[in-house]
This record gives structure tokens, sequence and C-alpha cells, in this order.
């Protein structure tokens, strides 16, 4: 019975041996057939970087969150050139939802709006909230409106306290 059992053990990593060594030949042999990327030129290229803070001036946060907790933030949107504050923009708001929480830490799904005189920025994206030090996270530009009417592109930001310094990338 113990044999038996040994050499269908055998067998079965046998198998998935093959499986993955088949699996990574195949892929291999897509990666090489497939025609490269064609590089852009720099007059293709549009990126635009802009550079923001936000002043956190009210929000809903709970003190104790649970998983499926729901806040709104609301903060003014200020240039943030050399590393100073610069002049006021316009403002932005999140609603966010927490989605897992410890006892040091909340990952929290956000949707955001920037707004300024120009236009606004709408954002998707998460962020690791820790309870002791600053911390971020990435988001996707899913629209804008006015100046920002196709934007595409992702924000990054930093928060500290009551601030976080927005770092957007439009790509088009």
């Amino acid at each position: 019975m113990l044999r038996i059992r040994a050499r269908q053990l055998s067998a079965a990593l046998t198998t998935v041996a093959m499986a993955m060594t088949a699996t990574s030949v195949l892929t291999f042999t897509a990666q090489a057939a497939a025609p490269a990327p064609e590089a852009e030129s720099k007059a293709d290229s549009k990126v635009k970087v802009l550079n923001w803070l936000a002043h956190k001036h009210s929000d809903t946060m709970a003190s104790s969150l649970r998983k499926g907790a729901d806040w709104m933030s609301y903060a003014y949107l200020y240039e943030f050139k050399k590393g100073k504050r610069g002049k006021k923009i316009g403002d932005a708001t999140a609603h966010c939802s927490a989605v897992e929480v410890t006892p040091d830490a909340v990952v929290a799904q956000c949707q955001s709006v920037l707004r300024t005189d120009h236009g606004s920025i709408t954002l998707s994206g998460t962020v690791d909230h820790r309870r002791s030090c600053s911390y971020g996270g990435d988001a996707a530009i899913t629209g804008g409106t006015g100046k920002y009417s196709d934007a595409e592109g992702q924000a990054e930001a930093v928060f500290y306290g009551d601030y976080a310094k927005l770092r957007i990338t439009l790509d088009d």
C-alpha cells in the first residue's frame, strides 16, 4: 500500500514538473515570437507632472475602524514647488472604505476628486494608512474635466499628518 502511494506521488510530481516545463517553454516561445514594442519618440511623449500639496480641513474618519467602515475627507489644494507650499489652487475630496484593519494600519480603497479653476481630476486607488508615521499610496487617474478632460495617468500620495504631497503624472 505504501509503495503504491509512493509511486502515485512520484507520478504526480513528475506530471507537475512536466507541466511546469511545458508552460515555461510556451511562455518563452510566445515572448520570443511577440513583436517588440516600439519606443515612443520624445515628440510623441507628452508626460506632464503636477506637484500639489493637500492640507486636510476636515474628515469623518473614526478613531476606531473596522472593515467596511467609510469616511470622507476635505482638503485645500496648493501648488507645491521646491519643497514649499505655493498659492491655493482648489480643493480635494475623498471617500474611503476600510478593506483591511490591523492594530497598526488600515488599507483603504479611496475615490478622490481634485478640483481647480481649470478643471478636476478624478482618482481611484488604495492607501496604506499607518497610525504612527507617514504613509501613502498610488491611484489611477480615472477621468477629468476642463483642462484635464482627457486625463490619463497616475497619482502618488505621501501623507504627513494633515498634509499630503501629491505627484500627478499625466500621460497625454
